[in-house]
């Protein structure tokens, strides 16, 4: 309900359009149980959304911001896949459908001093070593940036075939195939079909599964990924983002704010 709040404030609409909005969410939601995930839910939500507004990209002014600043951030303090690492899971603040939202700079200021809540890295970076290809799970645009920062690095101290995945339309402040052109010097862009804020393995296109499936190392970004794939993936997946709610705060045992780089 937050998130559909949100988008008419963004979009500025009229009472009457907010409201056919809210009302539409309200029976969405009506219409799921807890079996359903959030990105499966915000999927019927933001094409409600679309429809009542006939906008097909309803928070593209929010993405274009979060573009300009990610970009306007100095990483040449970044140096060691670590840093990268940290600045990519940093980068996941910037989530228009997140219970809680954090100011970019000031998270970078507060958190690259930090230790991850949970941190697999020295199991990743053993893996690396052997590693012929990855998979990195876009997540949001503006983190996009920092993705490239963190595949740039890996490639740098080790010789690997990366692929980007993301969602095949709008969806959010997802990344599609038209933003994440700005990693195709260093990634293969792979557009996965999927239609929801999360990578859903029974609904991805072949290509896509086949890649997910052969890969030396998945990274998932992003609240998103981990609702879609944890316990439910056959294959290990190391999760990387920043808690931003209190359901999967306690799914973890971890705090709010918290950085998190498990391998599950």
């Amino acid at each position: 309900m937050n998130q559909a709040l949100k988008v008419t404030k963004l979009l500025e609409l009229d009472d009457i359009k907010s409201k056919k909005i809210l009302d539409r969410t309200a029976q969405i939601l009506t219409e799921h149980d807890f079996s359903y995930t959030p990105p499966q839910i915000a999927k019927e939500i933001y094409e409600a959304i679309s429809d009542i507004t006939g906008d097909d990209d309803p928070v593209l002014l929010s993405k274009q911001l979060a573009t300009q600043e990610a970009l306007k951030i100095d990483t040449s303090f970044v140096q060691t896949i670590k840093d990268a690492i940290k600045m990519a899971v940093i980068g996941n603040v910037i989530d228009f459908g997140a219970q809680k939202q954090f100011e970019l700079g000031e998270m970078i200021q507060d958190h690259f001093s930090k230790e991850f809540s949970i941190d697999d890295f020295d199991t990743f970076e053993q893996e690396l070593k052997t590693a012929k290809e990855i998979v990195v799970l876009g997540d949001n645009v503006g983190e996009h940036i920092f993705d490239k920062l963190l595949i740039e690095t890996i490639k740098k101290h080790y010789d690997v075939k990366a692929n980007y995945f993301v969602r095949t339309k709008p969806i959010i402040n997802d990344v599609t195939p038209k933003e994440a052109q700005f990693l195709s010097g260093c990634a293969d862009i792979i557009d996965t079909g999927i239609e929801t804020p999360g990578f859903e393995i029974h609904k991805t296109n072949t290509v896509s599964k086949e890649i997910f499936e052969r890969a030396d190392i998945v990274i998932a970004k992003g609240m998103g990924n981990f609702e879609s794939l944890y316990q439910v993936a056959k294959r290990p997946i190391y999760y990387l983002f920043i808690v931003k709610c209190n359901v999967v705060a306690d799914a973890i045992g971890q705090d709010i704010k918290s950085m998190i780089f498990k391998r599950g």
